[in-house]
This record gives structure tokens, C-alpha cells and sequence, in this order.
């Protein structure tokens, strides 16, 4: 069993410290990032007024998939792992609740899905082409 000395066990936690604020301002940023984005892809959504569910046209997704582009785009500025661009891409979903609500009617759900399932394949085939 080793002793560290007293000093290196406080670097070590005021390291430790740094690092998660550092963590948090990043995640701060892809959250407001993803929030701005999203937010303009739905006000571009028109629900029916029936609020029934209607297939998006082809305007509508290309929002969203203009939005995701973006928010891959600044989690790989961040560089950021593909676990904390979902964990924002949701935080900022959640919070647009209310502009959800007035944009997408029965959709929510399915466009949810359909944002995520984009952002990995976006995320993912970025990263391949950097790496190209």
C-alpha cells in the first residue's frame, strides 16, 4: 500500500476539479448549441390542425437533418464522444417542450427518434471522413 503525500492528493483533486468544470462549461455549450439548432428546425415544422399526425415534408426534415448537422458538427469541435452529443441532443429536447408541443403534435416521438438515429449516422460519418 502507498502513501501519497498530502500535497499531491490536493493537485490531484483541484486537477480533478478543473477537469469537470472544464467537462461542464462543454457540455454548457453543446447543450445551447443543440437548443439554438433544434429550436429553429421546429419552428420550421407546420402541425395540422387537426393534431392529428401528418407525414413532415421534405422542408421539415431537412431542418432538422441542417440542425443535426450542426450540433455533430460543434461535438466534434468539442471533441466531444458520440454518449455526451445524445445526452445533450436530449437535455436540449427536453427543455423545448413547450415549442415541441405547438409544432409537432402525435409526431414528438417520432421525430425524436428519428433526430437521434440521424445524429449518429451524421456523427459517425463525419468522423470517418476527418479521419480519411
Amino acid at each position: 500500500m502507498s502513501v501519497m503525500p498530502e500535497g499531491s492528493r490536493g493537485q490531484d483533486s483541484m486537477h480533478s476539479a478543473s477537469l469537470h468544470g472544464t467537462r461542464l462549461a462543454v457540455n454548457r455549450t453543446l447543450l445551447s448549441v443543440a437548443e439554438r439548432e433544434l429550436e429553429r428546425a421546429l419552428l420550421e415544422q407546420i402541425r395540422p390542425s387537426t393534431g392529428m399526425y401528418a407525414n413532415p415534408s421534405r422542408a421539415e426534415d431537412a431542418a432538422f437533418e441542417r440542425a443535426v448537422r450542426h450540433i455533430c458538427g460543434e461535438a466534434h469541435r468539442l471533441d466531444l464522444p458520440a454518449e455526451a452529443l445524445l445526452v445533450g441532443i436530449k437535455q436540449a429536447w427536453s427543455h423545448l417542450a413547450p415549442v415541441r408541443a405547438r409544432h409537432l403534435g402525435d409526431r414528438d416521438g417520432d421525430v425524436l427518434r428519428g433526430v437521434v438515429s440521424t445524429s449518429i449516422e451524421i456523427f459517425f460519418e463525419s468522423r470517418a471522413c476527418d479521419r480519411d
